[in-house]
Formats: C-alpha cells, sequence, structure tokens
C-alpha cells in the first residue's frame, strides 16, 4: 500500500473504479466523471461499492442520502440513480479512497467514520458526509491529520 498525500490518494481497491463498473479511475479526467454522471450509476455498481467497505444498505442510505426504498427500487429495476444519487455515490468512493488510503485499510477508516471526535463536535464524522460541505470537511481533517495536526 502507497501513503497518502495531499494531492493524491492510492490504496489497493480503486473505489471509483467499483462504484462506477469500471467506466472511470481515480486517473479519469473530469470530462469522464461527468459523462458517467449524467448517464447515472447502477445498483449493481452501488452494491459492490457499498460490499468492498463492509457498508449495510442503511448505512450507505444515510450516507448517501438516497432512502432504502429508493436503493430497493433501484435494485429491482436496475435503473442507473439520478444525477444527484449519482454524484453522492462517486464523491463518496473518491472519499473512501482518500480515506482508506490514510487509515491504511477499510475497517480502521469504518472506525474513524463512526467514532465521535472533537473536530465535529464529539459527533461522528457519519453525522455530516452526508453533504457536499461535511466531505469536504472530513477531507480537510484527514488531510490534517497527514500533517500532524490533531484538532
Amino acid at each position: 500500500m502507497n501513503k497518502l498525500s495531499v494531492n493524491t490518494a492510492y490504496t489497493d481497491i480503486d473505489f471509483i473504479k467499483i462504484v462506477t463498473g469500471g467506466k472511470m479511475t481515480y486517473s479519469s479526467n473530469p470530462l469522464c466523471e461527468i459523462k458517467v454522471v449524467s448517464a447515472g450509476i447502477i445498483f449493481r455498481d452501488v452494491n459492490l461499492f457499498r460490499k468492498s467497505l463492509y457498508w449495510n444498505l442503511t448505512f450507505l442510505a444515510k450516507v448517501t442520502g438516497v432512502s432504502v426504498k429508493t436503493i430497493e427500487r433501484h435494485k429491482k429495476n436496475n435503473k442507473p440513480f439520478n444525477l444527484s444519487a449519482s454524484q453522492n455515490m462517486l464523491e463518496l468512493a473518491k472519499l473512501s479512497l482518500f480515506g482508506v488510503a490514510y487509515f491504511g485499510d477499510v475497517n480502521r477508516w469504518n472506525h474513524w467514520l463512526t467514532t465521535p471526535h472533537i473536530q465535529f463536535h464529539n459527533n461522528k464524522p457519519t453525522s455530516v458526509i452526508d453533504t457536499i460541505r461535511g466531505r469536504e470537511l472530513i477531507k480537510r481533517i484527514i488531510s490534517g491529520l497527514e500533517q500532524g495536526f490533531t484538532a
């Protein structure tokens, strides 16, 4: 496993490749990302992403801001998720790639996400992960940890 750097993240598992069904990777260009997200991410790939992080369906629903009922409907129809849900899922894949690279493995990443921290006013990082600004805050705090900042 390679060490995380502030500008790039490396891990043995490319969550971006998983959630997009191989249509893009960490190093794909933004135009590819726009195309993939516009077409929509499908349940099969989201489910593989969820399983690679050991997340249950309820947790996935919470962190993506998509209801369990909607996810189950997409599972049944195999219809692509809408633009907003697809963007959230891709952003979670990017954040998870960054987090796993820093923490070293999926289990430590999940533990950190579900542990209250002073940086989140003694709430868990998952309390903000379902928003754009929350994901930015999580990434900024991890970057700070990498630089040796603790609060």
